[in-house]
């Protein structure tokens, strides 16, 4: 009986063993993970003027207005059909999953200030 209890109890810890090393990582490795920007907006336009996210991985891009002299009052991403108004001092944060390897624009409302979002 003590024979059979330590080979199902061998048994067993070799199954979980085998399930961490190997199926776990599997599913890690399936799993998106998230990316993620920020941009202010400050006087002397966008910080940064551009920045790289990769395709097929969702993104979230956090951006905050800081200052009332510029015109931008909200963000447009017109290759995403993205609008959202950016309020003083409160952090906007926009999700989307890129698709496409390229160079997209994004712009205040007035269309005058210009950023770059560059998908890999």
């Amino acid at each position: 009986m003590r024979n059979l209890t330590f080979r199902f109890g061998f048994a067993c810890s070799l199954f979980f063993v085998t399930l961490l090393s190997g199926s776990v990582k599997g599913l890690i490795a399936q799993t998106p993970r998230v990316q993620t920007a920020r941009v202010e907006i400050t006087r002397q336009g966008y910080k940064p003027v551009s920045f790289e996210l990769k395709r097929g991985v969702p993104a979230r891009v956090t951006f905050v207005r800081t200052t009332n002299a510029t015109c931008a009052k909200e963000i447009v991403l017109p290759d995403f059909n993205i609008r959202r108004a950016l309020p003083l001092n409160r952090p906007v944060v926009i999700s989307f999953t890129p698709t496409e390897k390229g160079e997209f624009t994004f712009v205040c409302g007035m269309n005058m200030m210009r950023g770059q979002l560059i998908v890999q």
